[in-house]
């Protein structure tokens, strides 16, 4: 007869499922390299069982997270071969550095522009209407050159008496 076991995911079973279907991962691990040969765990991985951490285990310390793993089903969530105890401090510190060596707003450019290329989320149009921008005094007229067109429309400062830019 069959052994059947049962394990608990709770909602990180979704979240690591989103984060292996946008190939999250596979992403930073491409970009950052392999970094630390000592390294059990990748980037990669390592910042997806941030993720998990940070969602469940809040107000904690990074050296805690083999704690918060230490009752998941840790192969299901992060992949084949890994374990709690392989998500040390110095493993994911180092994850830390090398992201910070990058440049956090760069990597998350890189990868979120990634996926949204893949997920179809990029189109030829786009429109940014961040501020208002209204125009006071004296200006020269249009010179044939394409420029910013100075109009009347909607004012968020409500003063339809100005033009915008």
């Amino acid at each position: 007869m069959e052994e059947v076991k049962s394990e608990n995911l709770d909602h990180y079973g979704l979240v690591a499922a989103v984060c292996k279907d946008l190939g999250i991962a596979k992403k930073l691990d491409a970009v950052l390299g392999a970094g630390d040969p000592q390294r059990q765990v990748s980037a990669g991985t390592s910042v997806v069982a941030m993720i998990l951490n940070g969602l469940g285990f809040t107000n904690h310390r990074l050296y805690l997270t083999p704690q918060f793993f230490a009752n998941k089903p840790v192969e299901k969530l992060l992949g084949e071969g890994i374990q709690a105890r392989m998500l040390t401090a110095h493993t994911l510190g180092q994850t830390l550095d090398e992201i910070s060596a990058y440049g956090t707003s760069k990597l998350f450019a890189t990868v979120a522009y990634a996926i949204a290329e893949e997920q179809g989320l990029l189109s030829n149009r786009n429109h940014i209407d961040t501020t208002s921008m209204s125009v006071h005094g004296a200006y020269e007229k249009d010179s044939g050159v394409e420029s910013i067109k100075l109009t009347h429309g909607y004012s968020k400062d409500h003063r339809p008496d100005l033009k915008q830019a």
